[in-house]
C-alpha cells in the first residue's frame, strides 16, 4: 500500500478515514426543499478490509453544499474506487476526481457525461506526470471507478464506471418501502468480454488465462485508472527492441490496452417516486447478487437502521468470509418531492 497519506478533504467523506470514523459518517436531510425535484434523505458509507493485507478501496461522499462546482443546482457526488497493486491510485483519485469533474466547463454547461470522461483522462495525465517525475508506482498500481453525479434540483442521475465496481438503482414503494425496478447502471469491464478483447487486440495487446482467470497482463479487468504500463505511451517503452517485429506491431503504434473510457448511463429521477441507490466494490458484488442485496438493504431500512449502519453491516458481512476482498458500500435514500 502507498505510504502517501493526505488529510481528509473537509468538503467530502472519503475512505482514508478510520473505520470508526467511517461508520459514524452519515447525513440525513429532514427538511424537504420545494426547490428540489428529489431530496437526499439519508446517505452513509461502510468499509472493511476483509482478508486482504491492506485496505486499497476508497470512497467519496460529497454533499451538495460541499461539491466543488459553480453550478447553481444542488449536486451530490458519490464514488467508489477499488485500488489494486497498491492504494496509491485509489487514494489519489479519491482526493482529486470530484474536483476535476466539478471544475470543468463541460460540467457547468450541463454536459456531465463529457465532463466525467474528460476528468478521467485528466487524472491519468496527472498520474503519468507523477510517473515521469517521481516513481514507477502509477504504472504498477490502478483503480476501478464508479461515480454518481445527482442533480437533486432537476432530478437527474449520471453514472460512469471503469472496471467492476457497481451502481444499483431501485425504486421504493411509497407505502410499503418494498423495492422494485432493480437495475444495475454500470457495466463490467473484463478481458474476456468479446468487444473488450477485440479492443485490446486492436490496440496491440493480448489477453491470457492465468489461474483460470482471463487477464490483461496481471489484471482481471480491461478498464481502470492508473496501471500505466498497459497504456500509451508507457506501453511503447520496449526495453529490448525486437528486430523481427513487423511494422504493424511496432511499439509506437500501440494504443491503450487498458482503457480509461467509461461506460456512462443517465436516469431521470421522478419527483413522485422514491429511490434506493447502492454503490459497491466487487468485494460486495461478488458475494451477493443485486436483487438480494437490495432486498436486504430495504429489510434493514424498514427495521429503522440508518444508511451508515446498513452500509457497515453490508461490508462487515462481505468481509467476514475466508479469503474475502476489501469491501466498500454507499447507501443513499432519495425521495421525490411529491412522493
Amino acid at each position: 500500500m502507498s505510504g502517501h497519506h493526505h488529510p481528509p478533504d473537509p468538503r467530502s467523506y472519503n475512505g482514508t478515514l478510520s473505520h470508526k470514523a467511517v461508520r459514524n459518517r452519515m447525513y440525513r436531510n429532514n427538511s424537504l426543499s420545494t426547490s428540489e425535484a428529489v431530496s437526499l434523505f439519508d446517505v452513509g458509507a461502510g468499509q472493511e478490509q476483509g482478508g486482504r493485507p491492506f485496505q486499497e478501496d476508497r470512497f467519496v461522499v460529497a454533499l451538495p453544499d460541499h461539491f466543488p462546482s459553480k453550478v447553481e443546482d444542488k449536486v451530490a457526488f458519490f464514488a467508489i474506487y477499488d485500488g489494486h497493486g497498491s492504494g496509491l491510485v485509489s487514494e489519489h483519485v479519491s482526493q482529486t476526481l470530484h474536483h476535476l469533474v466539478g471544475e470543468r466547463q463541460e460540467f457547468e454547461r450541463g454536459d456531465w457525461a463529457v465532463a466525467i470522461k474528460a476528468a478521467l483522462e485528466e487524472e491519468d495525465s496527472i498520474l503519468l506526470d507523477r510517473f515521469k517525475r517521481e516513481s514507477a508506482e502509477p504504472a504498477l498500481s490502478g483503480s476501478t471507478v464508479a461515480v454518481c453525479c445527482i442533480n437533486l434540483t432537476v432530478g437527474e442521475l449520471i453514472v460512469s464506471n471503469l472496471g467492476d465496481s457497481h451502481v444499483i438503482l431501485a425504486e421504493r414503494d411509497p407505502k410499503t418501502e418494498h423495492p422494485y425496478h432493480i437495475r444495475r447502471l454500470t457495466e463490467t469491464h473484463k478481458p474476456e468480454v468479446p468487444r473488450e478483447k477485440a479492443r485490446i487486440e486492436a490496440a496491440g495487446g493480448t489477453t491470457t488465462i492465468r489461474g483460470g482467470t482471463p487477464r490483461l497482463g496481471a489484471l482481471n479487468m480491461s478498464r481502470a485508472l492508473g496501471d500505466l504500463q498497459y497504456k500509451n505511451p508507457v506501453n511503447t517503452f520496449d526495453p529490448v527492441p525486437d528486430p523481427a517485429a513487423s511494422t504493424s506491431s511496432r511499439s509506437e503504434s500501440r494504443g491503450n490496452f487498458l482503457s480509461n473510457d467509461p461506460y456512462t448511463s443517465r436516469r431521470t429521477l421522478h419527483s413522485d417516486r422514491r429511490y434506493l441507490l447502492l454503490m459497491v466494490s466487487d468485494g460486495v458484488s461478488d458475494r451477493v447478487d443485486d436483487a438480494s442485496l437490495v432486498q436486504h438493504v430495504m429489510k434493514l431500512s424498514m427495521r429503522g437502521k440508518r444508511a451508515s449502519e446498513i452500509a457497515t453491516e453490508i461490508t462487515t458481512n462481505s468481509a467476514g468470509h475466508q479469503h474475502s476482498d476489501n469491501a466498500s458500500c454507499i447507501v443513499a435514500m432519495l425521495d421525490g418531492q411529491g412522493s
